[in-house]
């Protein structure tokens, strides 16, 4: 399947995927939808998922299932990176 990304304006941890093509502001949102998700930027378009495949930011399985349900994918996507002191000898 292949989706269109967006980002969340408010929170760049959220985002919002869609099937290819599909107008986001055409879509019906729940009233209970996080507000975060309501103001929203393009982030990717026409990246491929695949069921069963694994993905560094994704869970491929899961957004595949939410867009099946209710046509669209709430998600988030978060990289940490830890620094720490090296000890020479």
């Amino acid at each position: 399947m292949k989706i269109d990304i967006y980002q969340s304006a408010k929170c760049g941890d959220k985002y919002l995927s869609v099937a290819k093509g599909t107008r986001v502001e055409a879509l019906i949102l729940p009233d209970s939808i996080d507000p975060d998700l309501l103001s929203l930027s393009p982030f990717k378009t026409r990246l491929e998922v695949e069921t069963g495949k694994q993905h560094s930011a994704l869970d491929q399985d899961d957004v595949i299932k939410q867009i099946e349900k209710v046509g669209y994918a709430m998600h988030g996507a978060k990289l940490t990176i830890e620094l720490a002191p090296t000890v020479s000898s």
